[in-house]
């Protein structure tokens, strides 16, 4: 599969200014971004960049998440329908703060993850506040390669980190619906 490296600067969500360097490479219809700072590496698709479906990752911890239009509420969890070719799986999506960027967080992770192995295309259905359900469809083309390289580069990273002396509390919390990187299976 062909992919295309490039250095590029990253503008955070929501208005908050991110310049950074970064790497991205291009995995079929996904991309993968390894941000230097702060640490983390992000595997996604977004189609006509309305709406993206990825994978992000940051010290040892990883999770699946949308990200849309809509407005979300931190803490805020609902249902959420996923479906592929082979597949179908009722999720929950729970609306998460994480270093200042708003993730819907889908869970349980596995599912998400089996159900991409799967390849084709994966669909979202959620319902809205009007009554009606919002779906989204995301092109999996490229996305087993585009995973494996940012649980690789996660992995890497992991490594790399400084040691943290055994007296030092953990810095960040687990983040709902995240996997550690050491318990992914691909």
């Amino acid at each position: 599969m062909p992919k295309i490296k490039s250095a590029v600067f990253c503008v955070g969500w929501f208005a908050s200014l991110v310049v950074c360097a970064s790497e991205l490479t291009v995995y079929g219809d996904w991309r993968v971004q390894v941000i230097p700072e702060p640490a983390s590496i992000e595997a996604y698709t977004s189609p006509n960049n309305s709406s993206t479906f990825g994978l992000y990752c940051q010290k040892n911890q990883c999770v699946f998440y949308l990200h849309d239009a809509l407005r979300c509420q931190p803490g805020l969890v609902s249902p959420v329908l996923m479906s592929s070719v082979n597949a179908s799986a009722s999720l929950t999506i729970q609306c998460t703060e994480v270093h200042d960027k708003t993730f819907r967080i889908l869970d349980p992770f596995v599912t998400v993850l089996n159900t991409i192995k799967q390849g084709g295309v994966v669909s979202f259905a959620m319902p809205l506040q009007n009554g009606t359900f919002g779906i989204t469809v995301y092109s999996l083309q490229g996305s087993d390669a585009a995973i494996k390289r940012a649980l690789y580069e996660a992995a890497q990273s992991k490594q790399n980190a400084p040691a943290t002396p055994p007296t030092m509390p953990p810095s960040d919390k687990a983040i709902p619906g995240s996997q550690k990187i050491e318990e992914i299976k691909i």
